[in-house]
């Protein structure tokens, strides 16, 4: 290695060149179904999408979301926090700050270009997709020089880096979809994004710089200040003496806390609870600046509602990816356990705090969805259509049973995303990264293949009969394996200790109360022959959260004490 630059570029490629690797062996394959005439006989649209495409999107979305994190830092860093996320180690290496920029903003644009780049010409040839030949290319790596850009930029406020990048990469993602409209020609487009390379250089350089020499802005005090003015002006005295000023107190958290459990919910909530609520807000503004193209098309309108409403559920998974170590200088699962034995809780207490974090992270995200998108919709003129669809179906029904099943559907989806969290928990306090990555890995091929055969099941009368027969046998063997893995989980918290057996037998009594509401409300809702009652208690059974809440203490108690 004869230089840090090379050193850099080498790190890329040593661990994170695989994306690509098994993205190619993809597109081959794919590629060679369709040249062995094994593919589907009819073309796959575009406008309006169909679901076989989600085939080539899915893991090519998957992967520019993967190299988006990496190249960024973002997988190591603390997006909400003032300080640059650009690793500090790296600033130790004896090179100049432009190698230090070039090196990361290189290989990512051309790593995403190469990307977005071979799945435009599979979809072009063999499989004839209209798509545009060069620009999507230069717009991924356009997309990713800005994000590394503006999250290597030092900020005055806690949260003001998600803030500008989301209204940044949403300003140059609608202009993108405006001229996508206008069906602007290819030429103009890459002559609108190819200056946004040299110009994402130049703010790359000097952020980078910028932190390279510990110039970090702090904006809190001159805020402070101002609360402190607007208040009552100066400083409050006390028999002639004056008071110190609200500006130069010392932050909450350099005051200490009542009692650990509190200490320990806000370090869980400066460690991992921001994360989810910053990954949506990166990704919804991309998706509701859609809605303003689907205006005069309702059935698109609402499938990107459903896009949108399962968007916390499914960025839910990343978070035992991205979750930072406990111990900030700490990247081994083993100091991690130390630092954990080390606070004054029990591990129930601990799983506590995490839990508390899990739930107010879900309500900080589902909030921000909430209002984002019933911005989005009066906004682009979509609430109309929305309401005209909800007046129908009350017709039908009814009301009382159109708004319970609107919050029920809320509640589900919520209920999930908390879910979703707990899991990525109980797999961070294991210690065993693989098995998140794994996890992870698997739960977005299920993903890519969830929609090919979605598509095929709406299409094919057969495929549904065969999937309606066959759904009380895969519930019942669904809830078997729920309950057999709760049931050794409290076997396995019962022996070890962690909680006591009137906890135990008081959460088995709440989650028999809640499984017997959820089929109360479900048999009051879909009454008729059609549905047999057995399938809904199967259902509610299986909604419920039980074994990933049970199985946290366990992880935390194997990883805290090995």
């Amino acid at each position: 290695m004869t230089s840090g630059t090379g050193a850099i570029g080498w790190e890329f490629r040593k661990r994170h060149s695989w994306p690509l690797i098994a993205l190619a062996a993809y597109l081959t394959f794919l590629a060679a179904l369709k040249l062995l005439g094994l593919g589907p006989v009819d073309a796959i649209r575009l406008v309006p999408p169909d679901g076989r495409g989600a085939v080539l999107i899915a893991p090519l979305s998957t992967a520019f979301m993967y190299y988006l994190g990496v190249f960024s830092f973002g997988l190591s860093g603390d997006l909400a926090a003032r300080r640059s996320i650009y690793p500090a180690r790296l600033f130790t290496l004896p090179v100049p700050t432009e190698s230090l920029v070039l090196a990361p903003m290189l290989h990512g644009t051309v790593a995403v270009a190469l990307l977005v780049q071979a799945a435009t010409m599979v979809a072009r040839w063999p499989w004839g997709i209209e798509t545009p030949l060069l620009w999507p290319a230069l717009l991924a790596a356009v997309f990713l020089a800005w994000t590394q850009a503006l999250t290597w930029m030092p900020y005055g406020l806690p949260g003001v880096r998600v803030v500008i990048t989301v209204l940044w990469l949403a300003a140059l993602d609608a202009v993108v979809l405006v001229a996508v409209y206008f069906k602007v020609s290819e030429p103009v487009m890459l002559a609108v994004l190819a200056p946004q390379l040299p110009l994402a250089y130049v703010t790359a350089r000097y952020a980078v710089a910028r932190a390279r020499r510990g110039d970090e802005p702090d904006w809190r005090p001159g805020f402070m200040r101002a609360a402190a003015v607007g208040g009552g002006g100066a400083s409050p005295s006390v028999a002639g003496r004056a008071l110190p000023n609200v500006a130069n107190r010392a932050p909450r958290s350099h005051l200490g806390f009542a009692t650990p459990a509190r200490a320990q919910f806000w370090f869980e909530w400066r460690r991992q609870g921001r994360t989810l609520p910053a990954l949506v807000a990166m990704v919804l503004p991309c998706e509701l600046a859609l809605m303003w193209l689907v205006r005069d098309a309702p059935m698109l309108l609402f499938e990107l509602l459903v896009l949108v409403l399962i968007t916390p559920p499914v960025l839910a998974g990343f978070s035992a990816v991205m979750v930072s170590k406990a111990n900030p200088h700490a990247r081994d699962a083993v100091a991690m356990s130390q630092f954990i034995a080390t606070t004054p809780l029990s591990s129930a207490a601990l799983v506590a705090a995490k839990l508390r974090m899990a739930a107010w992270s879900t309500l900080v995200t589902w909030l921000l969805v909430l209002v984002a998108m019933l911005l989005a919709l009066v906004w682009s003129g979509n609430w109309a259509v929305l309401v005209d669809r909800a007046s129908r179906l009350a017709a039908v029904v009814g009301v009382p049973r159109t708004v319970v099943f609107a919050l029920l559907v809320l509640g589900g989806l919520v209920a999930s995303t908390w879910k979703q969290l707990v899991q990525s928990l109980s797999i961070s306090m294991d210690g065993r990264e693989w098995l998140a990555t794994a996890l992870l890995m698997i739960a977005l091929a299920l993903i890519i293949v969830l929609g090919p055969l979605a598509q095929w099941v709406v299409d094919d009368d057969g495929a549904r009969a065969a999937l309606w027969n066959a759904l009380p046998v895969l519930l019942a063997a669904l809830v078997a394996l729920k309950m057999g893995a709760a049931w050794w989980n409290a076997a396995c918290l019962a022996r070890s200790g962690l909680v006591t057996d009137s906890t135990l037998v008081g959460a088995a009594v709440c989650w028999v109360a809640a499984v017997g509401a959820l089929y109360g409300l479900l048999a009051w809702l879909v009454s008729g022959p059609l549905v047999p009652q057995y399938i809904l208690m199967l259902l509610a059974i299986l909604v419920v959260p039980l074994a990933r809440a049970s199985a946290a203490p366990l992880a935390l108690a194997r990883n805290r004490h090995r």
